[in-house]
């Protein structure tokens, strides 16, 4: 889930790809339909300014800032780069661009770039349907698979035939900007308590103790929408799982159960949560964008959310902090996490060599610095550092330095079928109002889970 698109708006994306024909057991590919995903032989051209004059299309749904300010500056600067190359951009809001995507690729001029979203909701389906090129060929001539880490780059991978995520073949790339869920934190309500910044799980529960002591809300959160309930969910499996384990689970490999990962700890560590009033009251019928607002009020101190999602007024975020919810066994600390977009090429595009070079710049250390400028979390360059002046800003910096340069970082868990998201949110709204219990979360996570893996089997 991605950014905070990739989580919430999921669901929305799906009535599109089933109308197209491409979801589960209905994919071109999978039943008479035999889509050939392989890297086709020959050499690639990766020399732009030998490339003629191009014109590249490009789909993205940056409408607003620092997410659009961001891309300007990608394109003007490749264009400056390259003058014989335009790249012309057709930035739609996130719902838009997975409503229009399988119908656009199958058009006779399709985008040559475009953002199909991770997981099976979107670019797995893709990958199935023949509709993506197989990136190998530019993998291998621009060292993609050595350069970016491999927490990273499986997130992009699908094996040729579609049937399994995760290993084989690129078919998107991710960019030098990074999406995550982390814990933010108010410093002056921290300080109140006599606490410093987690760094072990025991002393993040203790925190909570002593908030809740105190009188301060431990953790703001709002979860009448899935987003509010799925970012402390995941950040809670990542301190208490397998960082293996759950990425193996996630990707479908058929060999890890969501038993094994972490997530049924997870589920019975967030209703202790609720059910020693450590979350803000009234959560149940709160929007996370409502938390959100609340949090920033100063009305709490955690929140879980993604990098850069928090409505700050100009000056405020220096007031809090961030950090990766600590693991419960001293481990280094793991985040759900991926690219704040995943750019794939269309299997159908004219300019596939141009197309690629893009790809390469928007993954590049000047992209990064770019997302450095516009006050955004960067990815795949530990060595660029924030600037001065903005302490919560140089927390999310350090935090994307270590994942790229350690690797510890899993997928987002409801990329393991295009229902997960869905399943886990009605189960853990359920079990947190005291209709169920988090035995029954993880039975329906599991019965989704199993279902999908035998499906991706026929």
């Amino acid at each position: 889930m991605v950014s905070h698109r990739r989580t919430r708006r999921i669901a929305g994306a799906l009535a599109p790809l089933a109308a197209a024909g491409l979801l589960a057991g209905c994919m071109p590919g999978t039943s008479g339909n035999s889509a050939d995903n392989s890297a086709k032989p020959g050499a690639v051209a990766t020399d732009p300014a030998a490339m003629g004059k191009v014109t590249v299309h490009v789909l993205d749904y940056f409408t607003g800032d620092p997410d659009n300010a961001w891309m300007k500056d990608v394109v003007a600067a490749f264009e400056k780069k390259y003058p014989n190359i335009t790249i012309e951009r057709n930035s739609l809001p996130w719902d838009q661009v997975m409503a229009a995507l399988p119908l656009k690729l199958k058009s006779a001029n399709p985008p040559d770039i475009v953002p199909a979203n991770n997981g099976w909701q979107s670019l797995g389906t893709l990958v199935r349907g023949g509709l993506v090129l197989n990136l190998d060929n530019y993998a291998k001539v621009y060292g993609w698979k050595r350069s970016f880490p491999q927490s990273i780059l499986s997130e992009h991978e699908f094996s040729p035939d579609g049937k399994q995520m995760g290993t084989g073949s690129m078919f998107g790339a991710p960019v030098a900007r990074a999406s995550l869920i982390e814990v933010y934190y108010n410093r002056a309500l921290l300080k109140k308590i006599g606490a410093k910044v987690p760094h072990s799980y025991a002393e993040f529960q203790a925190a909570l103790a002593k908030a809740k002591a105190r009188g301060i809300a431990p953790i703001t959160v709002g979860t009448s929408d899935q987003v509010g309930i799925t970012m402390p969910l995941f950040s809670l499996m990542n301190a208490l799982g397998a960082q293996s384990k759950i990425s193996d689970f996630i990707y479908s490999h058929g060999e890890v159960k969501i038993a094994q990962t972490g997530f049924p700890q997870a589920v019975s560590a967030f209703k202790q949560w609720s059910d020693k009033g450590y979350l803000v009251k009234d959560y149940a019928g709160t929007a996370s964008d409502d938390a959100a607002q609340s949090f920033v009020n100063g009305k709490g101190l955690f929140h879980f959310n993604y990098s850069g999602s928090l409505p700050f007024k100009p000056g405020q975020s220096k007031g809090f902090g961030s950090f990766v919810l600590p693991r419960a066994d001293g481990g280094k600390p793991v985040a759900t996490a991926s690219s704040a977009t995943n750019f794939s090429i269309a299997s159908k595009s004219k300019h596939a060599d141009t197309a690629a070079a893009f790809l390469q710049f928007a993954a590049s250390e000047q992209a990064a610095e770019l997302a450095v400028r516009h006050g955004t979390m960067p990815l795949l360059h530990p060595d660029v550092k924030a600037p001065a002046g903005d302490p919560l800003f140089a927390d999310d910096v350090a935090i994307a330095g270590q994942i790229s340069t350690e690797g510890t970082s899993v997928p987002y868990l409801d990329w393991t079928t295009p229902t997960m998201l869905d399943t886990i949110n009605r189960a853990m709204q359920n079990t947190l109002a005291g209709k169920s219990t988090p035995k029954a979360v993880v039975t329906a996570a599991d019965e989704d889970a199993t279902a999908f893996v035998k499906g991706l089997a026929r």
